[in-house]
């Protein structure tokens, strides 16, 4: 089957009270891994480039990857770009063929992030594109509690947000963080319920990896449409990469990006049986 817009997965999850996973994906192997995971769990699952990485490894090499592999699988995928940081980039995306794009200007001007993000959405919509916003600071997960709660989203403002630029689903800061947590985090889950109540549209969390399971089942129950997560794929790779090399340096490069797969497949697998824990 085709790439799938984030509209329609989206949709599917909250008929089925679920939460998608958006995991980021950097090369062949990791695809391989995050598709793999969805289909033996049949569940949809939206792949994401972060725009750095699309950036090297090239947009329409990513396209072509994730629609091999969605012609392979028995689940939906949507492909995505990951924090997208120009009208620029996220053309070059939905040009490529990506079913989704992500446009991340919320340390910008509220009126310079309103008006960049209607002419993506304008663009993405014409050609079945679904087109996902941030408002609020995500930080990054090496900063104090105190810092990364000066970025929360504000409701009403996110509500104006929405309203103007005709966006699919919207990014909010509620305390998760990028990266790797110095500290656990503290998930403000007063101001997730308002913002639930409050956004004409799905809510996204980012800061996915090493979010205590717990908090992550939380947020799952209380209806998030979307959970990002990245670091923790790369840490499996990484992680799995080193050792070979540290110990099995004669091993076939084949096989060691086999044995790289299955350590991003058994996060994945994790992953999304917590954002799965209450489908119907």
């Amino acid at each position: 089957m085709a790439l799938t817009s984030y509209v329609e997965i989206l949709k599917y999850a909250r008929e089925h009270h679920f939460t998608v996973g958006a995991f980021n994906s950097y090369n062949l192997e990791s695809l391989q891994a995050l598709v793999s995971a969805a289909n033996k769990r049949s569940v949809p699952l939206i792949v994401q480039t972060y725009y750095s990485h699309m950036l090297s490894a090239g947009a329409d090499f990513m396209q072509a990857v994730a629609d091999v592999a969605s012609q392979k699988i028995d689940v939906k995928i949507a492909l995505g770009l990951d924090h997208g940081k120009s009208f620029a980039q996220a053309r070059q995306c939905i040009e490529a063929g990506y079913s989704g794009v992500m446009i991340d200007l919320a340390s910008e001007d509220y009126d310079y992030n309103v008006s960049e993000t209607k002419k993506v959405v304008a663009l993405a919509h014409k050609h079945g594109v679904s087109v996902e916003a941030e408002l609020g600071k995500i930080f990054d997960a090496n900063l104090s509690l105190k810092e990364i709660a000066t970025g929360y989203t504000d409701p009403k403002i996110a509500y104006r947000f929405v309203r103007e630029t005709g966006i699919d689903c919207l990014a909010v800061s509620i305390g998760t963080a990028h990266g790797y947590y110095t500290h656990k985090p503290e998930i403000n889950f007063d101001l997730l319920q308002e913002l639930l109540k409050t956004i004409p549209c799905p809510i996204v969390v980012h800061g996915g990896s090493y979010t205590p399971d717990e908090d992550v089942l939380r947020m799952v129950r209380m209806g998030i449409s979307k959970m990002n997560v990245g670091t923790e794929f790369f840490t499996a790779y990484k992680k799995s990469l080193s050792e070979n090399l540290q110990h099995n340096y004669d091993k076939d490069v084949a096989e060691m990006m086999r044995d790289a797969r299955e350590a991003v497949e058994a996060v994945a697998i994790k992953k999304i049986d917590l954002l799965t824990a209450y489908r119907r």
